[in-house]
């Protein structure tokens, strides 16, 4: 008996899930490639922007705990004086008297403590509060002077410390 051969012809769905199947490969490929790229683009931005600041890798190191202390004492003390304003408002409600005066900065004085911190090589300043506060005692503004600049790599000085009021 002979049988006769037929050339099976490839079923459509088989040739389309084959390129298909090519198709995401070479996407995830690209993705992997592109994921790659970003990050050795920051490692390279974060070394550059490193090498040319003006403060050296231990005096950084200094200055982030600078800060991170100096959030930390603020948020405790704000959080003790306005524990202690809340209680006198609270008593003078109930008790129907005045309340006693405490000693609150300015809207002025918070909003420059506020401001965006700028580096300026001639006056050594950790944070805008430090600014504010020596420059004070010489009644000065602590509004950007001339040497001022914004330094990358010193943007922690601005990350915000108080994220909200249940951080307290």
């Amino acid at each position: 008996m002979v049988f006769f051969e037929q050339p099976c012809a490839p079923l459509p769905c088989q040739s389309t899930w084959w390129s298909l199947s090519k198709n995401l490969t070479l996407l995830q490929v690209t993705g992997w490639v592109l994921i790659a790229v970003v990050i050795v683009v920051l490692l390279i931005c974060t070394s550059v922007s490193r090498c040319l600041s003006p403060v050296s890798f231990l005096q950084l190191k200094f200055w982030k705990i600078y800060v991170e202390q100096e959030q930390e004492i603020l948020k405790a003390q704000a959080t003790e004086h306005a524990t202690e304003l809340a209680r006198e408002n609270i008593k003078c409600f109930f008790e129907c008297s005045h309340p006693k005066e405490y000693n609150i900065p300015s809207i002025k004085d918070w909003q420059q403590i506020s401001s965006l911190y700028t580096f300026n090589p001639k006056e050594q300043y950790y944070s805008t509060l430090h600014k504010y506060v020596n420059r004070k005692e010489k009644t000065q503004s602590i509004g950007s002077s001339e040497g001022d600049a914004v330094v990358p790599v010193l943007g922690f000085v601005d990350s915000p410390g108080i994220k909200s009021t249940t951080d307290l």
